[in-house]
């Protein structure tokens, strides 16, 4: 027998099981430590009980320029703005992860250089066998995401200065306007009264029913403010849908008949009893009922429909008008929105916008659906019955 050959020989290994066993160096110090490394975002700060440092580990040189011996020993606190440490917020926070276990802060904190970075940490109070003995602390560097924050913010605040600017606007505007278009309807029904002269009938028509165009946009810009300033308020009361319906598209009739429409009324013969603001609600349908005989050419077709589903009352308005192209769709009802305002026959295009505050304002919700241009639309408005 060889000398090779002497004695038991001890099993071989399979390769997968040596590969499957851990280093005999591995350890939970170990991995630890290697975490600390190859943290590239996160830093760990170990502290005593009284707040100083005695591990700086993973990002934290990176992050705040400091090595680890420049820091040993020192209180956390010189990370800290000089304003927080006047308000006492370092040892706060360590009394409050004492009390708690845990501190969650998000703050501003100063580097060696004097630059600031906020900062999103976490100070863990550390026990061992429930006595206290130190602090980890877990920092992340968010100076970025509070970037874009304030930049959102300030948008934003731009934006609301922009809105009560605009509102402010308008609120002038309709007053003036309003003031005037008071002489010119005045004097136009007091030509009217002392006038027996035919030919004057004809241009004095148009002038009235062109100052009421004027009222009624001038109307619709000021609720448009009211809404937009928390000023819009419902008096509610309970009446019946089905009549006040029937009531506005006589209003509108008229109009429908100069262009040679068909307007065709649609409701239940019993009432629908609906707890709503009567003026609001019929600000709405006239609006939607206005708007169909604007944008529907004569000889078209328009339809008044209500109903009941479940709680709520259902109003639909239908038209075989322009349509509304596809990309319209979502900011129909935005402020201002016109397809073509060439052809609005005039309004500035806050009817819709109006239509959807005041909803809004009832707990409703409206919608509108097309199939296109040329294709006509509906408009649906569902308020709840609130018996």
């Amino acid at each position: 027998m060889s000398k090779q050959e002497d004695g038991p020989r001890a099993p071989v290994p399979a390769q997968e099981e040596v590969a499957a066993r851990p280093p005999e160096a591995w350890t939970a110090e170990r991995a630890l430590e290697l975490m600390g490394q190859q943290s590239p975002d996160m830093a760990f700060v170990l502290q005593d009980r009284q707040g100083a440092i005695i591990g700086w580990r993973g990002a934290a040189a990176g992050m705040f320029g400091y090595t680890e011996a420049e820091v040993l020993g020192r209180t956390i606190d010189f990370l800290f703005t000089e304003e927080d440490r006047a308000l006492g917020l370092p040892e706060l926070e360590r009394s409050v992860a004492v009390s708690a276990d845990r501190s969650e802060d998000d703050r501003w904190h100063v580097r060696k250089d004097g630059t600031r970075i906020w900062v999103c940490g976490s100070l863990l109070a550390l026990r061992e066998q429930g006595r206290h003995v130190g602090y980890a602390k877990v920092m992340c560097d968010r100076t970025n995401l509070r970037a874009q924050m304030e930049t959102l913010a300030n948008r934003l605040e731009h934006a609301n200065d922009s809105l009560q600017k605009r509102d402010v606007f308008f609120s002038r505007l309709t007053h003036e306007l309003r003031n005037a278009l008071a002489p010119i309807s005045h004097a136009s029904h007091l030509i009217e009264r002392k006038s027996a002269h035919d030919e004057v009938a004809a241009p004095l028509a148009i002038v009235q029913r062109q100052v009421d165009l004027m009222v009624r946009m001038m109307n619709d810009l000021a609720e448009v403010v009211r809404s937009g300033v928390g000023k819009l308020q419902l008096k509610k009361q309970t009446f019946n849908l089905v009549d006040d319906l029937g009531a506005i598209a006589a209003v509108v009739q008229p109009d429908a008949l100069r262009k040679a429409q068909t307007l065709r009324v649609n409701v239940p013969q019993e009432p629908i009893l609906i707890l709503a603001d009567k003026e609001r609600v019929h600000q709405i349908v006239f609006n939607l009922l206005h708007n169909a005989v604007k944008y529907t050419p004569k000889g078209g077709l328009i339809w008044l429909n209500c109903s009941v589903e479940v709680d709520e009352a259902v109003i639909k308005v239908e038209d075989t008008g322009v349509g509304i192209a596809p990309a319209l769709l979502p900011e129909i009802f935005d402020l201002f929105t016109q397809e073509n305002p060439h052809q609005s026959e005039g309004g500035f295009g806050v009817g819709l916008s109006l239509v959807k505050d005041l909803v809004d304002a009832h707990q409703g919700f409206v919608q509108v659906r097309s199939e296109g241009k040329d294709r006509g639309s509906e408009f649906t408005i569902r308020l709840p019955l609130g018996l």
